[in-house]
């Protein structure tokens, strides 16, 4: 029972290790993609979504290593029905917002703010700083337009060197950035849902070792130290006996 109990209390803390690691690699991911998301859209309410729930991953982790070191079943308990609502949320999550949907709003962003870059240079300069690209397609699209091309297309806004100048188009930036952030997003996003799974199947058997030995304290506590309760000794019967009476 004792070598059992050792075994899964190594396993759940490892998987809840594994797991801070990854809600901690979340939480960055998502304020970095915070800093690219445009507010009110579905992209930038993704990332604060991401950001929350891999804060609540990260605090439910170092609770769950509590449980597991103080060995308290009500904390194992609470921490795997704290788990198996983590993985519900995020579930939800990865159903709901879907990566190609906010690739589809930012080009439709992008070229809104492209149609008025003689009115608002503004937001199309913000968009070619974040993603370090010049025009729709290239720098060409301002000439088109006759227009100079702005500071914003060039490399720390320097357009006194022409090699600072951004050779790729927004569209072109755009896409890329959204493929690898998809990428990076499924990888974290599937790992720390598997290493969720593990942790709440190995936190409930945890459990039930726990309920089973907290049922039968005695018993468990005399295995571990060795002690063999004594056997009852049968009274004796001194009917047959053949003892002499003493005689006077």
């Amino acid at each position: 029972m004792s070598v059992i109990l050792s075994a899964v209390k190594c396993f759940v803390f490892a998987f809840n290790f594994f797991s801070l690691i990854l809600g901690v690699c979340i939480v960055c991911l998502n304020t970095f993609g915070l800093e690219y998301a445009i507010p009110n859209t579905d992209e930038h309410t993704y990332c604060i979504v991401g950001i929350i729930l891999g804060s609540f991953v990260c605090m439910a982790t170092l609770f769950g290593c509590y449980g597991v070191v103080c060995e308290s079943l009500g904390v194992n308990v609470i921490y795997s029905f704290f788990m198996l609502m983590l993985l519900a949320t995020q579930l939800l999550q990865m159903q709901t917002y879907k990566h190609q949907k906010f690739f589809t709003n930012a080009l439709d962003l992008l070229e809104d703010a492209w149609d008025e870059v003689d009115v608002n240079p503004e937001a199309m300069g913000a968009v070619e700083i974040n993603y370090h690209c010049c025009g729709l397609y290239n720098a060409n699209d301002y000439k088109y337009r006759r227009m100079s091309i702005p500071s914003s297309c060039y490399r720390y806004q320097n357009s006194t060197l022409e090699t600072n100048l951004f050779s790729r188009g927004c569209v072109e930036a755009m896409e890329t950035s959204y493929h690898k952030t998809m990428e990076r997003e499924n990888i974290f996003n599937w790992s720390l849902l598997i290493s969720e799974c593990a942790v709440f199947l190995y936190s409930c058997v945890l459990s039930l070792l726990l309920f089973k030995r907290h049922r039968s304290p005695d018993r468990t506590r005399n295995a571990e130290d060795g002690y063999v309760a004594q056997q009852p000794v049968p009274p004796l019967n001194h009917v047959n006996s053949r003892t002499h009476l003493l005689s006077n």
